[in-house]
């Protein structure tokens, strides 16, 4: 670490150094000037600090006469609300804290709680003045489609408060669960907290109103605002299904199962869409003391809209230009009733599609247009985009490095339009995020949102960065918390040699990643292990999740235009896996790809059907060049079919003893990927009459979410024949239930084997 930095994340703005060192073993006391000011946060600083509170120590922390005013209870905690600065003094015998407001005291102490809980047993002395750059610093928490238990709520909010963030924003309802009790609509709790999953089994849950209180209290302890998401009009059918009569159609629906978009919505042309909607924020404002509350407003198909008699006559009597108007006139009934509550609306920016309500405030997710556009208007704006915020994401598509990148504030904005930048949000929608997923997928790039959020957009130094985040991460796991990868830095193409019978591989290193890492000691590890040695590496595996044994590696500099050959083993499969390394640490995951020899390799096979150009799977040898594909469908691996099956032979040349068959199918169905129903296995000695040896279905539900991969295999065949041949059969198109339904659909496979 360098000379001057200190291990804090995220950095603070100004720290002089004074020389001298504070011995940690000192700090066993502390001093609060005037209990009153505080009105109890002593406790909570103090109980963080894991120290006994005593009539004086070596630790005093104050507010200074200004902040008096404002240190009783009745302190705003609103994003941008309260001055959140301190100032933090080292000196050998003791240190202060003083801040203008007990949240700045706050913010003050999780520094002090970092800095103590950093090696070594000193810390050096100086002063720190610190505040933030950006008034809403939060977090989406997606608890719609997986539901958080309590517990895990409050550890996320004590992670956002060690890292200085201000606001959970937590989405309560989606097309698969609502998960807010509201007593005047019992059905919301019995019927659209729960759905039926491909299993059969009964998922779901919901708060009470008391949990919610506990949350919100929890959260005010450590001056976290909580804001409610209740969507509208669209992501409705958990709650249509619970009251159908307030769709356009009133027919009776279930709680999704499915992600996606779907099109029954709330009924605009229905004034009992409104008062169940004013009756929900009714009990919703007051649960949470918010002012502002997010209504959603994104994703809204218009579909049931433009068939639907009562929304038609709305748009007639309101003067409206269709059902984009039809969107912003619902949008800004619903604030003019938020508003007669002294409350404020946010809605993602598709509330600027046909007119802005009139206060709104636009939290920007498809880039940064929305938000553009809300502050050339005059409007606040929350900037999340895709491109750095959204942590749902696989390391893959969203890195360490482009989180740490983000700029909240465009670039493109007069001065004072950017005074309408409240700051920014990291979103985790949890389609694929059970609660036991979400540290894996927050940390770490929570701590360089954090870093984002909290300093002023001078440039940053993304390897300064690594040397606070990487032994910080370490004390995080002394709290629990067990990081993801950072990245997936090494990708691999590869092909098979027909001649030599030799895998090559290419290896590239992301570019823009070595850049950012300059003058860094950076290291290529590789090896090469028996899949035996992971037995749960396949059928669908996680690099993050595996656990390898220990090896000795071969070292490769990273400026090297590195290609391996994987030459042939005593072993029928086997990995190979090449780690990135940072001053001898690993950094994100390892390149992994998996090789299988068999007596089809290198044999061309006869498609009844080409692949897809789009999904050509490494070309005519897709299907034999030893090669499996990933869990990301898009690694060139996978041979794509669709809206046909899948009808390959192979000619081994001569009769050849055959004793086992099998190929690996991928299954993705919100990418319109499905199993085969039913693989076929046959055999022939001329390649025209053909017998069959096995026909294999599975118990793997269509509707399953989870990216999944399947091996159907056979084996005992104890054959003598020339020709093999599989057949996938196809669904052929999406099942009724799909979003797809009636299109065609795919299937993928990645190898056919023979042995």
């Amino acid at each position: 670490m360098p000379e001057n930095s200190l291990p804090l994340i995220p950095a603070v703005r100004h720290w002089e150094a004074s020389g001298g060192f504070f011995e940690k073993t000192q700090l066993v006391s502390v001093s609060f000037p005037s209990a009153s000011a505080f009105d109890g946060v002593e406790n909570t600083i103090a109980a963080q600090l894991g120290l006994e509170i005593q009539n004086s120590g070596v630790l005093k922390l104050e507010l200074d006469p200004v902040g008096k005013l404002c240190g009783a209870a009745e302190e705003i905690i609103e994003p941008g609300g309260a001055n959140e600065s301190y100032q933090l003094t080292i000196q050998a015998h003791g240190m202060e804290l003083r801040a203008q407001s007990r949240t700045g005291l706050f913010r003050g102490a999780q520094t002090l709680r970092q800095l103590m809980a950093a090696e070594g047993g000193t810390i050096p002395c100086g002063v720190i003045s610190d505040s933030p750059e950006f008034g809403w610093r939060g977090m989406l928490l997606d608890c719609g489609r997986h539901f958080m238990p309590v517990e895990v709520i409050k550890n996320t909010i004590d992670q956002l408060a060690y890292h200085k963030f201000n606001v959970l924003h937590w989405h309560l309802t989606e097309d698969q669960g609502w998960r807010l009790e509201v007593p005047q609509y019992p059905r919301l709790a019995e019927v659209a907290a729960w759905r039926t999953e491909s299993d059969g089994s009964r998922y779901g849950g919901f708060y009470s109103s008391d949990e919610v209180k506990e949350i919100v209290a929890y959260a005010a302890e450590r001056f976290i605002t909580v804001v409610p998401e209740i969507e509208l009009p669209g992501h409705s059918v958990a709650a249509l299904a619970a009251y159908p009569e307030l769709s356009c159609t009133g027919r009776p629906l279930k709680v999704e199962t499915q992600w996606g978009i779907f099109d029954d919505v709330y009924c605009a042309g229905n004034e009992k869409t409104f008062d169940f909607l004013e009756g929900v924020f009714t009990h919703a404002m007051a649960l949470f003391p918010s002012k502002y509350i997010h209504i959603g407003g994104d994703e809204c198909p218009k579909e049931r809209w433009k068939n639907c008699e009562k929304c038609q006559q709305r748009i007639a009597q309101e003067n409206l230009d269709g059902e984009h108007e039809l969107q912003s006139w619902f949008i800004r009934r619903m604030e003019k009733f938020l508003i007669s509550h002294d409350r404020r609306l946010v809605g993602w920016d598709e509330i600027l599609e046909g007119g802005l309500a009139p206060a709104a405030t636009v939290q920007s997710w498809r880039g940064t247009r929305g938000a553009i556009a809300a502050a050339q208007q005059g409007h606040n704006a929350i900037v999340s985009p895709t491109s750095h915020c959204y942590f749902d994401y696989d390391v893959a598509t969203l890195d360490l490095r482009q989180v740490h990148s983000f700029r909240p504030r465009p670039e493109n904005l007069s001065p004072d339009e950017q005074k309408h930048i409240l700051g920014g949000e990291m979103n985790l929608w949890s389609e694929y995020i059970p609660h036991e997923r979400l540290n894996n997928m927050l940390f770490p790039r929570l701590t360089a949102m954090a870093e984002c959020l909290w300093k002023a957009p001078e440039p940053r130094d993304f390897s300064e960065f690594l040397n606070r985040m990487n032994p910080h991460l370490h004390e995080l796991e002394k709290q629990g918390i067990i990081a993801g990868p950072a990245d997936r830095p090494l990708n691999f193409s590869a092909s098979l040699n027909s001649e030599t019978g030799m895998v090559e591989i290419q290896l590239t290193l992301d570019s823009k990643l070595v850049n950012s890492l300059a003058n860094q000691n950076l290291e290529l590890r590789q090896r090469s292990i028996s899949s035996h040695e992971v037995p749960n590496f396949r059928p669908d595996f996680r690099v993050e999740d595996m656990s390898l044994p220990p090896v000795l590696y071969s070292d490769h500099p990273v400026n090297e235009n590195l290609k391996l050959s994987w030459p042939p083993s005593s072993s029928a499969e086997d990995i190979l896996l090449v780690q990135l390394f940072i001053h001898g640490q690993p950094y994100g995951t390892p390149a992994v790809i998996e090789n299988s020899r068999h007596l089809a390799l290198g044999l061309e096979p006869v498609l009844a059907h080409p692949a897809s150009d789009r999904y050509p799977g490494g070309g005519p040898l897709g299907l034999s060049n030893g090669l499996h594909g990933g869990i990301n469908f898009r690694d060139k691996l996978w041979s794509g079919y669709e809206g046909i099956n899948l009808d390959a032979t192979i000619d081994l040349g001569e009769k050849t003893a055959v004793e086992e068959l099998s190929i690996r199918f991928y299954q993705g169905a919100t990418a319109w990927i499905f199993l085969p129903h039913e693989v076929e296995f046959q055999f022939s000695d001329d390649g025209k009459q053909w017998q069959t040896v096995a026909s294999i279905s599975h118990q793997v539900s269509p509707k399953t979410q989870d990216r999944t991969i399947h091996t159907f295999h056979v084996s005992d065949l104890g054959l003598e024949t020339r020709f093999v041949r599989t057949i996938g059969h196809s669904l052929i198109t999406c099942p009724s239930w799909h979003t797809g339904a009636g299109r065609p659909c795919w299937v993928f496979a990645d190898e056919f084997i023979v042995r």
